[in-house]
């Protein structure tokens, strides 16, 4: 009993005031029992409204960090805790994806503006290396031009154009040293044969630095360059608008997903959504270190891809392993991979949406 009195004292003591500033009831501790206010200083620090802003709004406190460190090392755990009851000794689910897709969009946001992704998608699309090589191609839907070239005697030239053109189309452009050089802008710089006929047209121009390229002025392909152009910033514009709600409907997909491959379970579809919102609140965290990765050490996109594809799906296989008991990991490979397989098409369907919608505000433009 001595002991019990000593620390009700100590909490007495270390409660600033003695009466709730909020209803005025009596304080028996640092949280008021009538109302839950708790007896915080009356002239806090800018610090503390911070983290009183962050810990009303996406609970933060130390259980974030021990939530999202058992998240990581330990897949299915928290799954398992929360279904058996253990409410408090982590983070709620959906409070801990709202925080970290928060913090994901305000990276985005910062870093990769809508403006600075548009200007991404127009410098792809008016490239020296994309509109060449798309003029060549259109060049080569005519065929009684192919039959002009093929005819036309043969020039040899100092060429900037998409390395491509002389494996694609050997018989029209070579590249007889079979050296590619990265010039200014990244752009192949190299010694090619071509036909004549082309630099007749004024198809190919020389421009100040000696290097023949394809006639910017020419309007072979420009109505469908703008309309690419017109398309991918349509998608980047819906992407950036939709983005928080596309992430936070992939929980009930993914859900609905678990609850068709498990169809034949009696198990609470309740149980597929609290499994779904641990496992995108994992993929939320790694789209935080992989896009920090790109913008600190910028490995290649085919790296950042094969870490994020292998990781979610290895960690969704053991996961899954974990929280429906399956003692059997090939049957747990399959269901998860099966999982991942309706996930995918689902989300393939909303991008294939989003294209379509890109697709007719594009055209809707250009009329």
């Amino acid at each position: 009993m001595n002991k019990e009195n000593s620390k009700t004292e100590n909490v007495q003591c270390n409660i600033p005031y003695k009466h709730c500033l909020n209803c005025g009831a009596e304080l028996k501790g640092m949280y008021c029992h009538i109302c839950g206010q708790e007896a915080t200083s009356k002239t806090p620090t800018i610090g503390a409204y911070i983290a009183e802003y962050l810990n009303n709004a996406f609970i933060w406190d130390s259980q974030f960090f021990k939530t999202i460190w058992t998240l990581i090392s330990r897949p299915g755990h928290l799954t398992n805790e929360y279904l058996s009851g253990k409410f408090v000794s982590q983070e709620h689910p959906l409070k801990l994806n709202m925080f970290l897709l928060f913090v994901f969009i305000s990276l985005f946001v910062f870093f990769s503006g809508n403006e600075k992704m548009n200007e991404s998608m127009l410098n792809v699309t008016t490239s020296e290396a994309v509109r060449s090589g798309y003029q060549f191609e259109m060049l080569m839907k005519d065929s009684s031009y192919v039959e002009k070239m093929e005819a036309s005697p043969r020039d040899t030239v100092k060429l900037i154009a998409p390395f491509y053109l002389s494996e694609k189309y050997p018989n029209l452009v070579n590249n007889p040293d079979s050296v590619r050089q990265i010039g200014d802008m990244g752009l192949d710089k190299w010694v090619a044969v071509i036909p004549h006929v082309l630099i007749e047209d004024s198809i190919l121009v020389c421009d100040n630095t000696g290097y023949y390229c394809f006639n910017s002025k020419k309007d072979t392909g420009k109505k469908d360059l703008h309309f690419l152009n017109s398309t991918l910033t349509n998608m980047v514009d819906l992407f950036t608008q939709y983005f928080p709600m596309l992430v936070l409907f992939t929980s009930p997909i993914l859900s609905m997903s678990l609850a068709l491959v498990r169809r034949r379970s009696r198990i609470p579809r309740f149980n597929h959504f609290i499994f779904a919102l641990h496992y995108t609140a994992l993929l939320e965290f790694l789209m935080i270190c992989i896009y920090l990765l790109h913008l600190t050490i910028a490995p290649s996109a085919n790296v950042l891809n094969n870490i994020m594809l292998i990781g979610s799906c290895t960690y969704l296989t053991i996961a899954y392993r974990r929280v429906y008991k399956s003692s059997n990991w090939f049957k747990a490979i399959f269901s998860a991979l099966m999982t991942s397989l309706l996930y995918c098409l689902i989300g393939i369907a909303i991008f294939l949406g989003i294209l379509v919608v890109a697709i007719f505000l594009a055209a809707e433009s250009l009329l």
